[in-house]
């Protein structure tokens, strides 16, 4: 690969840009190039794949990746029931990792209400205080 040495206009200035493509360098060598001495890509030989990939199935892959990565920024709510006492409350996991608890529901259902209707704008007057 060209990326490793500094002689030609390849050459990656930032870790972030060689990371990337040495990672997509191993996928093609390991998953959509056939091998000359085991004519099958090395995924295949070790049982990883059952087929040879083409390039679209990376993009694919990639794709089905960010995708991921995208639907995991968004804040979770999760309804939980009290242990002791009765009554629900609602579990908030941020974006940024941080757990919060919104408290006082009798039920259920009215939980789930509070998260559909009432999630927004509790979420922007937390950043707001923030």
């Amino acid at each position: 690969m060209r990326r490793f040495t500094r002689l030609t206009n390849a050459f990656s200035k930032k870790i972030e840009n060689h990371a990337c493509a040495v990672a997509l360098h191993s996928m093609y060598y390991n998953f959509v190039r056939l091998h000359q001495t085991l004519k099958v890509s090395p995924a295949m030989a070790a049982g990883v794949t059952d087929r040879l990939w083409e390039m679209v199935d990376v993009v694919d892959v990639l794709d089905a990746f960010e995708a991921k990565r995208k639907r995991a920024a968004q804040p979770l709510f999760e309804v939980e029931r009290w242990a002791i006492g009765g009554g629900y409350y609602i579990r908030a996991t941020l974006t940024d990792g941080t757990v919060d608890r919104i408290e006082g529901f009798a039920t259920e259902g009215e939980a789930g209400r509070w998260i559909r209707n009432e999630s927004g704008v509790w979420l922007s007057e937390r950043q707001r205080r923030l």
